[in-house]
Formats: structure tokens, sequence, C-alpha cells
């Protein structure tokens, strides 16, 4: 960034031993040391910031892809039940109605084995 070499360094520093003399000069020194550290410690602190929220995004975004990925697998398992049920539920009707047809069409003079009662409903 800056190219300043030892003689310039040293000529700046001579300039200012001239124009401030030696007792102003030690003052300035200090002056300027604390004001550098302390932009250093800005400095670092920024870049200590913006590193963390670096990572908050990164992990944000980590967050954001697993919560899809659970949400596709939530509808992927809910729509494999879903048809499975179906076509459970396809099943268990094509075969009563076979049943019901069965009894209808006096195949059968026997009452089924195990019928379904009837709800009856208890009167006070």
């Amino acid at each position: 960034m800056f190219d300043i070499g030892f003689s310039e360094l040293l000529l700046c520093f001579l300039v200012a031993l001239v124009v401030l003399g030696p007792e102003k000069l030690p003052k300035l020194a200090r002056t300027l040391g604390r004001w550098t550290g302390q932009a250093k410690g800005y400095l670092r602190n920024l870049t200590d910031e913006l590193d963390r929220e670096a990572q908050l995004s990164e992990l944000r975004k980590q967050l954001d892809d697993a919560k899809q990925a659970m949400k596709e697998g939530a509808d992927s398992f809910r729509d494999t039940v879903k048809k499975e049920t179906d076509s459970f539920r396809d099943t268990v009707r094509k075969e009563t109605d076979e049943v019901h047809k069965s009894y209808q069409g006096g195949e059968h003079d026997a009452q089924p084995a195990s019928p379904t009662p009837e709800p009856t409903d208890p009167k006070p």
C-alpha cells in the first residue's frame, strides 16, 4: 500500500526533530503510536465482526438447506404413506364389495362369520 523505505522514514524523522524540537518529538511519537494502536484495534475488531457475519451467513444457509431437505423428505414420506393408504383402502373396498355381492346374490345362506354390529343409539 505505502512504499516508504528506510531512507524516507529517516528523512521524515530528521525534519520532525528540527521542526518540533527534542522536547515535543517524544510526545508526538507516543500520540502517533497510541493512534496507530487504536486504529489497528478497530481494524481487528472490524475484521473479526465481518468474519463472524460470514460464518453466521454460512450457518444460516446450511440451516436453510437442512430445513429444505427435511421438508422434502417429509413430503416424500407423506406422499408414500398416502399412496399406500389409498391403495389399501381401495383393496379393502374391493374385497368388501365382493363380499356384499356374494351375500346379496344368494350364494351363501348363512351370515358372515364376523358381522359388523350396527351401532345402537342408547335412548334415555
